[in-house]
């Protein structure tokens, strides 16, 4: 979707990675941007309208909801604070609940209050507009 141009013509398009984890993205984030400085030819000749690196696209129209991730939170910094969505995945079976407390002390343990509360709730207010209360 990066390197087809599809953020720049569909420049409010969101697109998560759901259900999965995501300490996987700072890497990704650098080799998309490598890729697209260095290897032009794996990019099939896209170039950003308005002079953007696939790191600044992932910030602006991707997002990623996980569960259990305690490496991805520390990672926040690289991966956005703001593109960070948590879920318990409740009711499913491999849900955190009924000790999804516990996960989120374990997994969130040192994080900034203001990122707590962006990761767990502001963001998904947010991207699917509606107000908290």
């Amino acid at each position: 979707m990066l390197f087809a141009g599809v953020f720049d013509r569909y420049p409010r398009l969101k697109v998560g990675s759901v259900e999965h984890e995501m300490a996987w993205i700072p890497h990704w984030l650098k080799q998309m941007d490598f890729t697209y400085r260095e290897r032009p030819v794996f990019t099939k000749g896209w170039k950003s309208k308005a002079g953007l690196l696939p790191s600044d696209y992932w910030r602006r129209n991707m997002f990623v909801e996980f569960m259990e991730d305690d490496l991805g939170v520390q990672l926040r910094d690289t991966i956005g604070v703001d593109n960070m969505l948590w879920g318990s995945d409740f009711p499913h079976a491999e849900s955190t609940w009924p000790k999804s407390r516990q996960f989120l002390d374990r997994i969130f343990a040192g994080t900034p209050e203001t990122d707590l509360r962006k990761i767990t709730a502001e963001n998904a207010a947010r991207l699917f507009g509606f107000a908290l209360t």
